[in-house]
């Protein structure tokens, strides 16, 4: 039987941030269990994801230990791109280039983002750019 092709996903910090708040995105905690989802995170996503789950105001959401409990265990299934993306000048606002960059060297299938500069877009590489929103659309019908 041939391997079963995992669908590669970037995930923005921001979306990220409202899983582990909320628990809105329960379904990708199944879908990576299941290994339907593959998904990528460089060094800097990584960085940027525990750097903004350690500032104070999150500590009405989760404590410290549980945030890194959280960051290690998506550091676990996820898969680490590397050498770092070479981050070049493409969205609007710079500050993003580097998830657009990850996409492409992770050759991902979606990037997940609520970020309008991102959406605009609509597709990077490969990666087609959609919001929490069209992503849990898409996966009631995987589930």
């Amino acid at each position: 039987m041939p391997p079963r092709v995992r669908i590669r996903i970037v995930v923005d910090t921001n979306v990220l941030i409202s899983w582990l708040i909320g628990r809105r995105l329960r379904e990708i905690d199944k879908l990576l269990i299941q290994e339907r989802y593959q998904l990528c995170f460089s060094t800097r996503a990584l960085a940027e994801l525990a750097e903004v789950t350690r500032r104070p105001k999150m500590r009405k959401y989760f404590t410290l230990a549980q945030a890194e409990e959280n960051i290690e265990r998506l550091g676990r299934v996820a898969k680490v791109v590397k050498p770092e993306p070479k981050v070049l000048p493409i969205c609007r606002d710079a500050k993003d280039d580097f998830l657009l960059a990850l996409a492409k060297a992770a050759k991902a299938d979606l990037l997940i983002t609520g970020d309008e500069d991102l959406l605009v877009l609509k597709k990077h590489g490969g990666a087609r750019i959609i919001t929490p929103a069209a992503f849990l659309k898409e996966l009631a019908t995987v589930l």
